[in-house]
């Protein structure tokens, strides 16, 4: 089953939470070792910033990104908050501490992309309005003597001028919104693309289910087919030795008795000659039966009508039944496969009515236009079983022939009373109009 877009969305965004965690202890561990050998110059007092209480604060920073890449159950979004703020505090002090240098301003540009990949859209936003009042706000901070002279032990150096700070701020600032509005683009399409592929994945799955199991189901029919066929073929062949071998053999008991007969010199009757020739035409009959079984229908566009025509009538004469058949529009059928298949579901639905509708009266119609064809077995009987869609080989073998035509067969209940089977397959020639309201009442 296919899931609608809002339920693929949650399952992305399932998905993209569990990368989420992954890259916050990746990030943690890489960040612990890259910070390391920095950290060591910096405590050794060969790099800045120096003094004791920015040092402590740096370290406790950079302890914050061990403790977040240990193995523990703190929720990802947490230990990435974290590491967000450790991140401004130690810009925070570079700036403050080191005016000029490089990293106090360039972390507060890496950081709203760290927000948005780890944590999201609104994380990404929010990290930017931060990163944005650290631009504004935070070169003020090296005004104020007494904060710089507390983090460093040593007096202040020469402040920025407030025009470098001021374009420095708005540069920067204008730098981290720009990233921002492309990066949130970028994210919401990315989401969407994962969630447009999971779906199309889910739907190819389906699809690839669907069909397996179609051909599953066609190859049973087919083995089930060709197991109707050899009990076919044995019933044929059942029906000859009991009919025309035993009517054959006694045509040839006759003729042996007429021969001993002349070979006696008694003369013969021309009763005799007729009894066997009516043995002969008996054995004849029968044999032309048991072909029409074989191949009811001619090669001719339009022996389909005829043939069911015969079929309705042999329908009525099996059982105490009315059967009518009707042709009706485009009735001609070029493809001789399509015309066998529609002749085999007509005598399936018959048999079935016949057997077990305890009907009294059948249809069987054939339309058709330049569309389609369409074929129509209804009768009065005790209308259809309650399983229908059924799985009996009867119903899975007419619908197995619908599918072969591209066609669909229905099986529905006809009114308060009886059966409609009706089958439509779509034409692919131009058929010839038939003479209309051909109606055959057996």
């Amino acid at each position: 089953m296919v899931s609608d877009p809002a339920t693929e969305a949650r399952r992305a965004e399932t998905r993209l939470n569990e990368w989420r965690c992954k890259a916050v202890n990746v990030f943690a561990t890489v960040s612990a070792a890259a910070f390391l050998l920095a950290i060591g110059l910096m405590v050794a007092g060969l790099a800045p910033p120096r003094g004791w209480p920015a040092q402590s604060i740096v370290v406790a920073a950079y302890l914050s990104f061990i403790v977040c890449a240990l193995p523990h159950r703190i929720n990802h979004r947490t230990r990435a908050w974290v590491l967000l703020t450790a991140g401004y505090v130690v810009a925070l002090i570079h700036l403050v501490t080191i005016p000029q240098g490089p990293f106090g301003l360039a972390l507060p540009v890496m950081l709203p992309i760290l927000a948005i990949v780890i944590l999201g859209a609104r994380a990404g936003w929010a990290a930017t309005v931060v990163s944005t009042l650290f631009f504004l706000l935070g070169p003020l901070l090296q005004r104020v003597p007494s904060l710089v002279e507390a983090l460093t032990n040593a007096p202040p150096s020469e402040p920025t001028p407030l025009n470098v700070v001021l374009y420095q701020g708005i540069a920067l600032v204008a730098l981290v919104v720009g990233q921002m509005i492309l990066l949130d683009r970028f994210y919401d399409f990315l989401m969407r693309s994962l969630a447009g592929l999971r779906r199309e994945a889910r739907e190819r799955a389906a699809a690839f289910g669907k069909l397996e199991r179609e051909m599953l189901e066609r190859r049973r029919l087919e083995r089930e087919i060709a197991r109707v066929g050899d009990e076919e073929r044995r019933r044929l062949g059942q029906d000859v030795h009991d009919g025309v071998c035993q009517q054959l053999t006694g045509a040839l008991l006759r003729s042996h008795a007429l021969e001993r007969q002349l070979e006696r010199g008694e003369a013969l009757k021309p009763g005799d000659l007729e009894a066997l020739s009516a043995l002969l035409e008996e054995s004849i009959d029968e044999a032309h039966a048991v072909a029409k079984g074989l191949w009811p229908l001619e090669s001719d566009p339009d022996a389909l009508a005829p043939a069911l025509r015969i079929l309705a009538k042999r329908a009525q004469g099996s059982g105490d039944v009315r059967c009518e058949f009707i042709a009706s529009g485009q009735v001609r059928v070029s493809d001789p496969a399509t015309a066998r298949h529609l002749y085999r579901i007509a005598q399936e639905a018959l048999s079935n009515a016949v057997r077990h509708a305890r009907a009294g009266r059948i249809v069987v119609e054939l339309s058709g236009d330049d569309e389609q064809l369409r074929l129509r077995v209804q009768d009065d009987g005790v209308g259809p079983p309650a399983d229908i869609p059924g799985r009996g080989l009867g119903l899975r073998t007419m619908t197995y022939r619908a599918q072969m035509m591209e066609g669909e067969l229905a099986v529905e209940p006809a009114g308060e009373r009886g059966t409609r089977v009706v089958c439509r397959v779509p034409r692919t020639e131009r058929p010839r109009k038939a003479p209309e309201g051909e109606v055959d009442a057996s």
